[in-house]
């Protein structure tokens, strides 16, 4: 439903078209949502439809059962490996029948994506079409066709990010609350976001290799692989040992869990790092980082494919691929590193009729990883100064556990994932300016959590704290982020009312 002439996001039902095609690759969308985007042109003219005869990255799970025990597998794991307790990060969601619709609508959609040619023509049948079949074999001069209409779409994207304004920071995160961007806005988006991960110019073959931030994620688990373990975990139920993550990477699986109140959001990293440091990747990747060549009869890379064909399923389950019974030392080295955004080059090496293949990292993208890496380590180390500065010191928060049945005493915001904060007694803090300034700090930063969930969590917030100090937390926040205080005001008219007029929970609380 796009061409290169219109440009990607038209609105194609003010144009006239004797026909209209609909490509479809079986990635994300469902039967249904093939045919709503088939029914966005109203008139009734024929319609071409050609759909991938099999998913583009392999089957997806269709059992529910298997879709929840390996989500609550995984959520297990990291909880583990951040130093939370099992039954308390494991679930992350407040009723288990919302965990369970959850798998539900995922089998569900898993089914209609594996499916979707069979069940886009059933689909379509049913709503009153008449199907002419032409067959399901390959028609080279269309394929042809849709390869350069898809290559046009695609430099008109890279072109149009590339020479898109430049917005500032505040503008960026302003932006990511609308519930709409206008084109221009979505590509000054999107430039500022591929210079603030990569620290570079933004040039056309930039946005292409950043693939739509795949790249960026696959450097950052590059990173996460090439740190080494600090300290190792024991396990009281095994009474085994396991190398905790970097101290990077738990943080950020922390952050997940202290703003997305349920576990289908978090990312996890945690245990995707270990799995590739269990596989051996870590000790393999120092010696290419080097320079160093290895053949496939190399040992520890040998270790490394006896260890996946035992784990292959966790391999699936955590890292999403299939590791085949007859797997390759090398196939499988090109697969792990593939996704920490590398790739292989061999020689070879010895007379004819005995020579050997000597593998390496492409010396272009691993130099290109490790500038990217560079300046990844330059923006935290800039950020824990800014903070220094500031007098604040971050403090990590154990994730609560959630209520075992949310019916009775339901929480607005979904899971309990954020510190209480509970209002102290008078005494504890008699007037706001005795409070010490990492407290006022941590209330700001609370706020602005706040105002991503929009102004019933604003409201929320502001309930827990005497009216002296709300105006304090807001009086900082204007002068660290007043754009996010403007949209506030323009989110809550009322919210300065709000300062003086909201009822704390107990009488007599004078602050935080």
């Amino acid at each position: 439903l796009t061409s290169p002439s219109l440009g990607t996001g038209v609105d194609i039902s003010q144009y006239h078209f004797d026909l209209v095609f609909g490509v479809f690759h079986a990635v994300s969308q469902t039967a249904t949502e093939c045919a709503q985007q088939l029914y966005r042109y109203r008139p009734k003219v024929p319609i071409h439809v050609w759909v991938a005869p099999k998913p583009p990255f392999g089957y997806k799970e269709t059992n529910p059962t298997k879709i929840k025990e390996r989500l609550l597998q995984t959520n297990e794991i990291t909880a583990f490996l951040i130093k939370i307790d099992r039954e308390t990060g494991k679930r992350g969601v407040e009723k288990d029948w919302a965990l369970d619709a959850y798998c539900q609508i995922q089998a569900s959609r898993h089914q209609s994506i594996n499916n979707l040619r069979a069940d886009l023509r059933s689909l379509l049948s049913d709503m009153g079409n008449t199907i002419v079949p032409k067959g399901d074999h390959i028609d080279v001069e269309a394929w042809e066709s849709l390869k350069y209409a898809a290559d046009a779409l695609d430099a008109d994207h890279h072109q149009s990010v590339a020479k898109a304004n430049t917005i500032s920071r505040s503008e960026y995160r302003a932006r990511q609350s609308q519930d709409y961007l206008s084109p221009d806005e979505f590509f000054e988006c999107e430039k500022f976001r591929i210079w603030d991960s990569y620290g570079m110019e933004v040039t056309e073959s930039l946005v292409e290799k950043d693939n739509g931030g795949r790249l960026i994620g696959a450097i950052a688990s590059l990173e996460s692989i090439l740190s080494p373990s600090q300290e190792r975990l024991l396990d009281s139920r095994t009474n085994q040992q396991y190398p905790a993550p970097p101290e990077f990477v738990s943080a950020k699986d922390l952050q997940e869990r202290n703003k997305l109140p349920f576990c289908t959001d978090w990312g996890n990293y945690s245990a995707k790092w270990l799995a590739r440091f269990n596989l051996g990747l870590h000790d393999i990747l120092k010696r290419l980082v080097t320079g160093e060549e290895i053949t496939a009869a190399d040992e520890q890379l040998l270790n490394l494919t006896h260890r996946a064909k035992e784990c292959a399923a966790h391999i699936k389950a955590i890292l999403g691929f299939t590791v085949p019974p007859d797997c390759q030392p090398i196939w499988l080295l090109a697969t792990l590193v593939q996704q920490l955004g590398l790739s292989l080059d061999f020689r070879k090496s010895g007379p004819r009729g005995m020579q050997v293949k000597l593998f390496s990292l492409s010396k272009s993208e691993l130099d290109f990883a490790l500038q990217v890496i560079a300046h990844r380590q330059q923006q935290r180390a800039d950020y824990a100064q800014t903070q220094s500065l500031q007098g604040f010191e971050p403090v990590s928060f154990p994730v609560s556990a959630p209520p075992i049945n949310g019916i009775e005493n339901p929480l607005i915001e979904g899971a309990d994932t954020t510190p209480s904060l509970e209002v102290k007694e008078k005494d504890s803090c008699p007037e706001a300016s005795e409070c010490d300034r990492t407290t006022l700090l941590h209330c700001v930063e609370m706020l602005r959590s706040g105002i991503a969930l929009g102004a019933e969590a604003i409201k929320g917030i502001l309930k827990r704290w005497a009216s002296d100090w709300r105006w304090e937390v807001v009086l900082e926040l204007d002068a660290l982020a007043a754009n996010e205080l403007r949209s506030v005001e323009t989110l809550v008219p009322e919210f300065y009312s709000w300062l003086d007029e909201l009822v704390l929970p107990m009488e007599g609380s004078a602050g935080y």
